[in-house]
C-alpha cells in the first residue's frame, strides 16, 4: 500500500504526544487518510462494569481537555469529533498494537522515544517497533515539512523495501531521497589497543567489494524520477545516520524486528536511531532477513 488508509496515533495527557498528534493530523491531511487517536487506561481489578466505563469516560474527557488546550486551533476539528478518539483499558503498547493490527491501519504515530534505563526492553516504543505490522512513525523534534528523506541501506530486503517506500513518499511530499550505506570495519581489524598492525589489503578488498555491491544495486534501483543521491562511508551505522540527520527531515529504516534480550545484545540500529534522533524516524518491520548478493 503506497498511502496509508488510516493513521493511528497514541495520545496521552502529559504533553509527550502533542507533537505526534500534530504530525499525525498533517499526515492524515497529506494522504487523505482516516485519523484515529488511541489512549490506554491501565486495567484495574475489582471494578464493576459501570465503574470501569466511568473510568474510561473520565479519561476520555481528560484527553479532550488536554488536546483542546495544547493543539493549534486549526487542528481542533480533528480532536473534537467523538469517533476520532478511542479509549481502551489495558497496557498502552498492547492497546496500540491491537488498533495498528486492524485492517486499513497503514501508519502508527508515536511520541519521541527515549531510553528509560539500562535494560530498555519494555517501553511502548520498543514494544511496537518490534511488533507493529504497519510502519511506525516516531515524532522527534518539531513538526516540519518533509523535503529530504534519509534511508540507511545495507542491501537487505527490508532496507530496500524502506528505500522503495521512501521514493513513493518522496513523490507524495515533493522530497528528495538519500540512500546511505556504511562499511563497518570488521572486529578482526582491531587489536586490544586499537587498529591491528599488519597488511591492510584484506580490509581494503572488503571495503571496495562493499562499495561496488552498493553502487551496483543503487544503479539498478527504480527511483521513480525522485531526486536522489547515494552516500557510502566507513562508519558504524548508528553514528553515520545520526551524523547525517541534520541533512534530513525524515529518516526511514527497515528493521528486522528483534525483541527482548536479543535486541539488546545484538544491537538494534532502528532502536538506537529512534532513541537518539532529533528528527522523525519511520521504521518498517520485516519478518525475515536476506541480503542481496551481486551477480
Amino acid at each position: 500500500m503506497v498511502k496509508p488508509q488510516r493513521i493511528v496515533v497514541g495520545v496521552d495527557v502529559d504533553g509527550s504526544t502533542d507533537l505526534a498528534v500534530t504530525a499525525a493530523i498533517e499526515l492524515a491531511q497529506r494522504f487523505h487518510a482516516e485519523f484515529e487517536m488511541v489512549h490506554a487506561v491501565p486495567s484495574a481489578d475489582r471494578l464493576s462494569a459501570e465503574q470501569a466505563e466511568g473510568r474510561l469516560a473520565q479519561a476520555r474527557r481528560a484527553v479532550r481537555v488536554h488536546l483542546e488546550a495544547s493543539l493549534p486551533g486549526a487542528m481542533l476539528p480533528y480532536v473534537s469529533e467523538e469517533h476520532h478518539l478511542l479509549v481502551r483499558a489495558g497496557a498502552q503498547g498492547e492497546v496500540l498494537l491491537a488498533r495498528a493490527s486492524e485492517p486499513g491501519a497503514g501508519l502508527l504515530v508515536l511520541g519521541a522515544h527515549r531510553r528509560r534505563g539500562l535494560l530498555d526492553l519494555r517501553s511502548t516504543a520498543h514494544y511496537l517497533l518490534a511488533r507493529a505490522p504497519c510502519p511506525v512513525w516516531v515524532q522527534a523534534g518539531e513538526v516540519r515539512p518533509v523535503r529530504r528523506i534519509l534511508v540507511p541501506v545495507d542491501l537487505s530486503d527490508e532496507s530496500l523495501a524502506a528505500l522503495a517506500r521512501a521514493c513513493r513518499w518522496g513523490r507524495e511530499f515533493g522530497a528528495s531521497v538519500t540512500a546511505l550505506s556504511c562499511f563497518e570495519t570488521p572486529e578482526f581489524a582491531y587489536g586490544p589497543d586499537g587498529p591491528a598492525v599488519g597488511p591492510t589489503y584484506v580490509l581494503d578488498h572488503l571495503r571496495e567489494d562493499s562499495r561496488a555491491a552498493f553502487e551496483k544495486v543503487m544503479a539498478g534501483f527504480e527511483w521513480g524520477e525522485v531526486p536522489h543521491a547515494t552516500l557510502f562511508q566507513e562508519s558504524h551505522p548508528v553514528a553515520a545516520i545520526l551524523a547525517h540527520q541534520d541533512e534530513a527531515d525524515l529518516i526511514m529504516l527497515g528493521t528486522h524486528g528483534r525483541t527482548g534480550l536479543s535486541a539488546l545484545l545484538l544491537g538494534s540500529v532502528a532502536n538506537s536511531v529512534v532513541r537518539e534522533a532529533h528528527v522523525p524516524v519511520v521504521t518498517l518491520r520485516a519478518g525475515s532477513r536476506r541480503w542481496l548478493r551481486p551477480d
